[in-house]
């Protein structure tokens, strides 16, 4: 790594939120991510060898091994979700190729990698959420996200730590119907301790595939006007 880069990653230290450890607990992961401040340069490091392969180096994500952008994804979520893997709360089931590769995978990150890898992915440029499905409603889209998403996930698809709540608009919209299809099934949110993926299945399991495909097209929409905008961390 070029000493201007490591320079910038060590510069961003400050930045990453240390107190992650509150909402680990809370979400009955508590163990998923070691306190204090990450250190980036280590998650930098830990990320290309242990994440990269599938997520890409930028954190820009594959569609050919269907894993999303986390670019930019704040490190409280990061760290409840591969919490979640870790505890076989997420991809325990065979049938779920991405979610079972990466329950392998999360095993190979001990808690302070966990807090590191968090970290850096948190000081990575968010990749805006493009629009490449065709067929989705963007108006239907955004009444269906007001009435069922935007109390969680905030009017801007920003998500809220008080709610545990996923920021969507770095997410791939081939990625977001996906999971939304996952909740909807009980391949996501299945687990009985699983409290918000639960909220979630019980969200999404009247709603058809047209509406998930028009909720991914609104949320197009709202990368474009806030993506610049920072996620909230609190």
């Amino acid at each position: 790594m070029a000493r201007s880069s490591q320079h910038h990653i060590v510069g961003l230290l400050a930045l990453i939120s240390p107190a992650i450890s509150t909402l680990l607990a809370e979400e009955g992961v508590p163990e998923a991510a070691a306190t204090g401040a990450a250190d980036l340069a280590a998650g930098a490091t830990r990320y290309q060898q242990v994440c990269a392969q599938c997520h890409g180096p930028k954190g820009e994500g594959n569609f050919e091994l269907k894993s999303p952008s986390i670019a930019g994804l704040p490190d409280w979520y990061v760290a409840i979700q591969v919490g979640k893997f870790q505890r076989n709360w997420r991809g325990a089931k065979p049938e779920d190729v991405p979610g079972h590769l990466m329950h392998a995978i999360a095993q190979a990150l001990d808690p302070v990698g966990v807090r590191d890898v968090s970290g850096y992915i948190a000081s990575l440029e968010l990749i805006p959420t493009q629009l490449t499905l065709k067929g989705g409603d963007a108006e239907r889209g955004a009444e269906i996200f007001r009435e069922r998403c935007m109390e969680c996930h905030r009017y801007n698809g920003r998500g809220e730590p008080a709610f545990r709540s996923a920021q969507l608009i770095g997410l791939q919209d081939w990625y977001l119907l996906s999971q939304m299809k996952k909740f909807r099934e009980g391949a996501r949110g299945g687990h009985a301790e699983d409290v918000y993926g639960n909220k979630m299945h019980r969200i999404t399991e009247r709603m058809t595939d047209e509406s998930f495909l028009d909720i991914a097209t609104h949320i197009s929409d709202l990368a474009k006007r806030y993506a610049k905008e920072k996620p909230r961390n609190r």
